[in-house]
């Protein structure tokens, strides 16, 4: 077991949204969570490996349209939701862990954590955040979405059981949408052996101590950035200003496009990242760089945590790519962003990033 406090939640907070892939929430909202209903609290982890195989375990997390994210005060509503399909499921749960990798849903489990007796799973889903339930590793391990729980924070819930992800999203949008797109989630119900099987260990810890070298860093006046690739891995894809954001929100989605002008030794580089919520293909120079489900991250060159709903034109970033965890090379997992990807121009399969680098300076 580890004890969180509020330093180390602002720590997640900070690298978790780094993490993100430029969604998964604002970094405003997951330190508004740290600030607020968590600021006195002390939670407790414990790592994937000694969940007990017959435990109950259940992911929770926060949904919304980015926008609506910012609006709208995340308090009591992974709670409504955690209660919900505890009750709806007649048994009593023990873990939650996050369904994706970012700052704030790395937060919200944390929240039920604070309130409930339940432990937080040092883990997630899906080792990025994801705009579809179904883009997990355990929707692609055959566990079942459902029976699933939203709930608002006067604690108005939903439960959905069905067997088609296809209505069980339908359904979630639409409750979603009278919440007004604000909700919390209790979706995946599985035992401890299928977590183990499934989702990615250890992402809560890599999150903290992305965010303590940034600040470490930050206080000694170093670079950041070095700092965040020992800890993560990857490459630059460019370092420079933003030129252009643009987005076009329908429902709980919003699609965008931030073009980054290369400056210094990536002069001359211009890369284009592509987005549904989170970054889903990022171009360089007019060549395919990166594909989800690899990890295309921003930050500030200050260090601070940026993501598509913060980002403005004149923002000096840096666009970062770490490839995918080892669980998303399968077909059945990787083919999970495909439809998305070819929505965006690219209909081809998924190539790790470090290929298609170095394809595109073969080409060059």
């Amino acid at each position: 077991m580890q004890s969180l406090g509020y330093e180390e939640f602002l720590d997640i907070a900070l690298g978790g949204t780094i993490l993100g892939t430029g969604g998964g929430g604002s970094h405003r909202t997951a330190k508004a969570l740290a600030d607020g209903w968590l600021r006195r609290k002390t939670i407790q982890t414990t790592p994937l490996s000694k969940v007990p195989a017959e435990a109950s375990v259940v992911v929770v997390a926060g949904m919304g349209s980015p926008e609506a994210m910012l609006r709208v005060p995340f308090t009591t509503q992974a709670q409504s939701a955690f209660a919900s399909i505890e009750e709806s499921m007649g048994e009593r749960i023990r873990y939650v862990l996050p369904v994706e990798a970012s700052g704030f849903n790395f937060l919200t489990p944390m929240t039920v954590a604070a309130h409930e007796a339940v432990t937080v799973v040092d883990a997630d889903c899906a080792g990025r955040a994801i705009p579809r339930l179904n883009q997990t590793l355990p929707f692609a391990g055959g566990i079942h979405l459902t029976p699933m729980a939203l709930g608002n924070a006067p604690g108005e819930t939903v439960v959905i059981r069905t067997d088609s992800y296809a209505l069980a999203e339908k359904l979630a949008l639409s409750a979603l949408e009278d919440f007004g797109w604000v909700a919390g989630l209790a979706c995946y119900p599985m035992k401890g052996s299928s977590a183990k099987r499934t989702c990615i260990s250890g992402t809560i810890s890599l999150a903290g101590e992305v965010g303590k070298a940034i600040r470490e860093a930050i206080a000694s006046e170093q670079d950041p950035v070095p700092a965040v690739l020992r800890k993560m891995g990857g490459a630059i894809l460019v370092r420079g200003t933003v030129e252009r954001v643009s987005t076009d929100s329908k429902g709980s989605y919003t699609f965008g496009l931030v073009d980054v002008r290369g400056r210094g030794e990536y002069r001359g580089c211009h890369v284009r990242v592509m987005s549904m919520n989170e970054n889903m293909i990022a171009w360089r120079n007019r060549r395919p760089a990166a594909l989800a489900p690899d990890r295309i991250c921003y930050m500030k060159t200050d260090g601070s945590a940026t993501t598509n709903a913060d980002l403005k034109p004149d923002d000096e970033v840096v666009v970062l790519v770490l490839e995918a965890q080892k669980e998303w090379r399968s077909k059945a997992a990787s083919g999970l962003f495909s439809d998305t990807l070819r929505a965006m121009g690219y209909p081809g399969r998924y190539v790790p990033a470090r290929k298609l680098l170095r394809m595109g300076k073969s080409a060059g």
